[in-house]
């Protein structure tokens, strides 16, 4: 009896023993450490002395289907688990069905992970794997959650996933939830936990650009179901839809607990891309010389045209008068705006072809230019293109139904707004037929002798095409490297056939923003939320795109009146963003805002003087510059051996600063309104007035 205590008290001990076993990658920066049964131990940057969270969970998650359940749950912690270290090297085991193999590494302050997973089931299909899931995440009153969305956001970590809260759809009494996918509302595949001078960065290193969400979660600690929210959770998801026999290597993750706040997570992004599949060419000489464009609709959805073609010239005058040579013309088909795409039909009501061709050359002569609209996924299924060939070549979902859109517009009355009459299906970009038909586009354009085209929603998302005769996989993940692929081919005939004819895109996402010129992105980055601790204007924007990409373009949407024109003007010459003019939403023009038209032709003035470093040279957020107040924005430019300060502030009568530039000397200034500048050498003082902006000069010593 003495004899089976003792053993049993030996077999405790050792299993007590190995259950407190750890592994461990560290340096003189990170410490990644998990326990023998692959839970999290310490994420911790050493430098700093901060830990990122509690610990004792696992890193991933599984969700398999299982006959005509589709959503059935596996995590790390519920299979057997193998931790073995050869060298500098991590190796994780995971056991069960869905083997997991994670092999992890740690680079200067970058964690390494390159996971592999396969299927042994007998009839189940993984659907999705979620990793890495960082628990447990300890933040601090500093923290912030930076995503990538539209370009980059900032936000309180627990309020953004608690806006995910359903009240029904979702497990809300097991967990919160907020997300966003990448590509599409996701400009990049990286998010981070944003400190003053740390962060803690997630990204996923993949040049296939397959579906990756980003989430963020909040576990529901109550045991009744009611509000209370433990320490939050991030992490990536993929979708690999295995069947049984199948495996599947990720490419590269990172989690790097680093020195420094957001910018130098954008950097080593930066590096990544440029050393791999990113490469920018040059702008188009008119895109280079533009300010912006005016928008107009000729005729709109619901069948009124608002303008003639006869009407253009008296349209550029307007655009004209406010030192913008550019017009971007929507709806100049015979069936209208967001209708009766992709066949884009001669207008015969105006005087057809013909006319518009001659009109488009009326403005040319006066040294003008005009770009064309056409929507890049988008068939309207009342067409004939649709019934004898977009039918075959959209979009499917699971269900095999087409992915279809609806886009109402209406005009006096309510029964377009209520009772959408025009549905649209996506195109897949992996049909040689669409590839076809975006050339057409193009050839389009160029009969009628426009000097750039505009290619509507191409950085939007796809979903996952499930129509086996197109030849793709079945659900195809990887549809946003097939749109970037057949985009290319597209941006290559166009410039085939006019070399220097501008291409722009709607919305702001890598594998299609890279191939443009210049892109068409959301407006929401230009409403203040509220003041920041500092007393300055909080937008929730971060420049997360534009720093990676520096040679980004792209311009400021949402100014449909002259609410607030002298500071929306102000603030897109400070973030380098060309004018869009879409007065009343594009039904209107700048002859009805003269105020509007007024302010602009200042503000174009200035960036006609200092267009190579504003709107040509390369962003490089503040880092070329330091400034004494904490509540004055500014942005810096370099193009050389040039650089540029450009600030605005309309939020107090007045704000006295110190500009110091290290390696630079000050040249010159230019502005608008009420400001002083003084240099001398590095340093500038300046006092900027309330609604005011300035631009100033350096050069290199």
């Amino acid at each position: 009896m003495k004899l089976r205590n003792i053993l049993f008290v030996l077999a405790m001990g050792l299993s007590l023993l190995a259950s407190a076993q750890t592994y461990k990658l560290e340096n003189s920066k990170v410490r990644f450490e998990i326990d023998s049964k692959g839970r999290l131990v310490s994420l911790k940057n050493l430098v700093a002395d901060r830990e990122y969270t509690k610990g004792g969970k696992g890193l991933w998650q599984i969700i398999y289907q299982e006959g005509s359940s589709l959503e059935e749950i596996i995590t790390s912690e519920d299979v057997p688990v193998e931790v073995k270290k050869e060298g500098e090297k991590l190796i994780i085991n995971y056991g069960g069905e869905f083997p997991v193999k994670v092999e992890c590494t740690l680079d200067d302050d970058d964690i390494k992970f390159v996971p592999e997973i396969k299927n042994n089931s007998k009839d189940k299909i993984l659907r999705e794997f979620q990793f890495p899931n960082i628990q447990e995440l300890i933040l601090t009153k500093d923290s912030q959650y930076y995503t990538s969305a539209t370009g980059g956001q900032a936000h309180d970590l627990r309020s953004y996933a608690m806006s995910g809260f359903t009240h029904y759809k979702w497990q809300d009494a097991k967990y919160v939830q907020k997300y966003i996918l990448y590509p599409g509302v996701a400009s990049l595949n990286c998010f981070l936990i944003n400190e003053p001078n740390t962060a803690l960065y997630f990204a996923n290193y993949d040049t296939n650009f397959s579906k990756t969400l980003h989430m963020a979660r909040l576990p529901n600690i109550s045991k009744t179901g009611a509000k209370e929210y433990g320490l939050p959770a991030l992490c990536m998801i993929k979708y690999p839809f295995l069947k049984s026999g199948e495996s599947k290597k990720f490419p590269v993750y990172v989690v790097s607990p680093q020195m420094g706040d957001w910018h130098v997570a954008m950097k080593k992004y930066r590096k990544w891309a440029e050393s791999t599949w990113y490469k920018k060419g040059p702008l188009a000489e008119d895109y280079r010389k533009s300010n912006g464009w005016q928008r107009v609709i000729l005729r709109h959805q619901h069948g009124k045209i608002l303008y003639k073609y006869s009407q253009l010239p008296d349209i550029y005058t307007a655009a004209e008068q406010a030192d913008l040579k550019h017009l971007r013309l929507y709806g100049w088909w015979k069936e209208g705006m967001d209708s009766g795409n992709p066949q884009y039909s001669e207008d015969l009501e105006q005087g057809g072809d013909a006319e518009l061709r001659k009109q488009i050359k009326a403005i040319q002569k006066r040294g003008g230019s005009v770009t064309l609209y056409f929507n890049g996924q988008l068939i309207d299924t009342s067409t004939e293109y649709y019934s004898k060939i977009g039918k075959d070549i959209c979009v499917k979902r699971f269900e095999g139904f087409p992915d279809i859109e609806t886009y109402p517009f209406g005009g006096n009355g309510t029964a377009l707004r209520v009772f959408p009459y025009k549905t649209f299906a996506v195109a897949c970009p992996y049909t040689k037929e669409w590839l076809e038909r975006m050339k057409w586009m193009a050839d389009r354009a160029i009969s009628l002798g426009a000097d750039g085209i505009y290619y509507d929603q191409m950085g939007h998302d796809v979903y996952p095409c499930c129509d086996k005769s197109h030849g793709h996989p079945v659900p195809f993940m990887d549809i946003n490297k097939a749109k970037r692929e057949m985009f290319q081919k597209v941006c290559e005939y166009v410039r085939s056939k006019k070399p220097d004819m501008p291409i722009g895109v709607e919305i702001v996402c890598e594998q299609i923003s890279s191939l443009a010129d210049y892109v068409h992105n959301s407006a929401w980055a230009n409403r203040i939320v509220r003041m920041d601790k500092n007393g300055k204007p909080y937008m929730g924007f971060v420049p997360m795109y534009q720093y990676v990409y520096p040679e980004f373009s792209t311009c400021d949407l949402g100014f449909y009146d002259e609410q607030d024109i002298d500071k929306h003007l102000n603030n897109s010459l400070m973030r380098s963003w060309r004018s869009d003019v879409s007065v009343f939403r594009c039904r209107g023009t700048l002859h009805d805002t003269p105020n509007y038209k007024a302010y602009l032709k200042k503000i174009n003035g200035l960036r006609e003087r200092y267009r190579d470093l504003i709107l040509n040279g390369k962003f490089r957020d503040t880092d070329l510059a330091e400034c004494s107040s904490k509540k004055l924005p500014y942005y810096t430019y370099e193009n050389g051996n040039k650089m540029a300060i450009v600030s605005t502030q309309a939020h107090l009568k007045k704000i006295d600063a110190e500009f110091v530039a290290k390696g630079y000397k000050y040249v010159e200034h230019s502005g608008l309104g009420n400001f002083k500048v003084e240099g001398e050498g590095d340093t500038v003082k300046t006092s900027i007035g309330e609604r005011s902006v300035v631009v100033i000069l350096f050069e290199k010593k």
